[in-house]
């Protein structure tokens, strides 16, 4: 079986200043080693006219959305099941289905395993949704998707997801409620080491949110010798 990630871009024009998809590397790290997988973004690449997969998974932002919805049409057509995961299909899941064989709704961690085996049987459910925000202790992206691709010189490591905020403008806490997690100090620090990047990018929502950790955090970083 195949799994070809894709990120859409705005439009079908290439970027210089592209920065890694974390999710797909996450996502690569939840999908079993039988299962080969590949990651066309097309920020830096053109979309082949036919792809020779059998699951198509495409993370959907707003502003990508139109784009999203193009590109997935065409697959469908050659008989590829399109998944879409991210931000849009979760906050308005009948538009995204009306575009998708299935959705992800919120987080992936929990229910990626059986998106890949429902794949596997032809068997695809309208939408995947984990009961609870997934644990984020085992997390440890694959970043081996990414290779033998120019995205800018920086990686991107999340320490944590969510916000105890409530402003009305942002959409994290609409898509985290009040839920706040954190990873171990000790695994974000492994995988700033896996990286082998110099150049770090925390992408946190809200990195400062518990003062204590974020401290704890940063005296961590200290002997790696990285800029973020």
């Amino acid at each position: 079986m195949r799994v070809t990630f894709v990120r859409p871009n705005l439009y079908d024009d290439r970027s210089t200043d592209a920065m890694e998809p974390l999710c797909f590397a996450i996502l690569k790290s939840l999908t079993p080693d039988d299962i080969d997988t590949v990651l066309i973004d097309e920020r830096l690449e053109p979309v082949p006219a036919t792809l020779g997969t059998d699951l198509v998974a495409m993370t959907v932002e707003t502003y990508t959305a139109r784009r999203s919805y193009q590109l997935a049409a065409r697959f469908r057509r050659q008989g590829i099941p399109v998944v879409f995961g991210g931000y849009h299909p979760t906050f308005l899941p009948d538009e995204a289905l009306q575009h998708a064989d299935a959705i992800v709704v919120g987080d992936a961690e929990d229910v990626w395993g059986q998106v890949l085996v429902d794949a596997g049987r032809s068997s695809l459910q309208r939408i995947y949704q984990s009961p609870e925000f997934p644990s984020l202790d085992a997390v440890m992206p694959d970043r081996s998707i990414f290779s033998g691709k120019k995205y800018a010189p920086m990686g991107l490591v999340q320490y944590a997801r969510g916000c105890k905020f409530n402003c009305s403008f942002c959409s994290i806490r609409a898509f985290y409620g009040n839920n706040l997690r954190q990873r171990p100090i000790e695994s974000v620090v492994e995988d700033i080491r896996r990286s082998g990047r110099r150049h770090i990018f925390l992408v946190d929502d809200n990195l400062f949110v518990d003062v204590d950790k974020a401290r704890q955090l940063f005296e961590a970083l200290r002997p790696l010798k990285v800029s973020w």
